[in-house]
């Protein structure tokens, strides 16, 4: 979700396009996941595996040998570099867009040197911080994922984009809304119903973290 803004402006916002990219670009990792899982899946005995400590790499080392081990490593390892590029990507347009580092003029009047530079800017203030902390604090993801991964994700895929929706339909006459191309069905009763499931995921486990 946080990468469809970057892909509406590389596809020149057209919602079809962008459509189009979001689900093939969705089914082709789930195609890769689904491989993944079936060849774990069958060439496993779970009879021979102890279920509280299961790791991966070492059953199918175990199984396959050294090669093996490299090649669940390799793919360890493109697994979490397309996810973080994905996002990577996303947080420098953020950074672009929330600091105004690019002038808000026609593109031609823009110098290709002033747009690279506010870029370079971008990545540096958006993965700069996360890049000092990871290496000061090598365990601060698994733990933040650990405490609050329910709590961030819905805030930031529920709550976030339902509330900039209804703020965007606030300040916009009910024409200009119904021209919009790619419009969400159900209008602000949907937009409260995410609202409404998005908190009821959370309240529990805000509870949680204040025991």
């Amino acid at each position: 979700q946080n990468t469809v803004p970057t892909i509406l402006q590389y596809l020149n916002y057209d919602p079809e396009r962008a459509e189009k990219a979001i689900l093939f670009g969705s089914l082709i990792p789930l195609l890769l996941y689904t491989i993944w899982e079936t060849v774990f899946l069958g060439v496993i005995n779970p009879s021979t595996l102890d279920s509280t400590n299961m790791e991966v790499i070492n059953v199918l080392g175990q199984i396959g040998g050294t090669t093996v081990t490299d090649l669940v490593e390799i793919f360890s390892i493109c697994a979490i570099g397309s996810s973080m590029a994905g996002a990577s990507v996303s947080l420098v347009d953020f950074f672009v867009d929330a600091i105004g580092l690019i002038p808000n003029e026609e593109p031609k009047l823009i110098s290709e040197q002033t747009i690279q530079g506010s870029r370079v800017i971008a990545a540096a203030l958006a993965l700069g911080p996360p890049l000092l902390i990871s290496y000061a604090f090598p365990d601060v993801f698994l733990t933040a994922l650990e405490e609050a991964g329910l709590l961030g994700g819905v805030s930031l895929y529920g709550l976030l984009p339902a509330l900039c929706l209804l703020s965007l339909r606030s300040n916009n006459s009910s024409s200009q809304i119904e021209s919009m191309t790619g419009r969400l069905g159900g209008g602000n009763i949907t937009l409260f119903a995410i609202l409404s499931i998005s908190a009821a995921l959370i309240l529990p486990e805000i509870a949680h973290l204040m025991d």
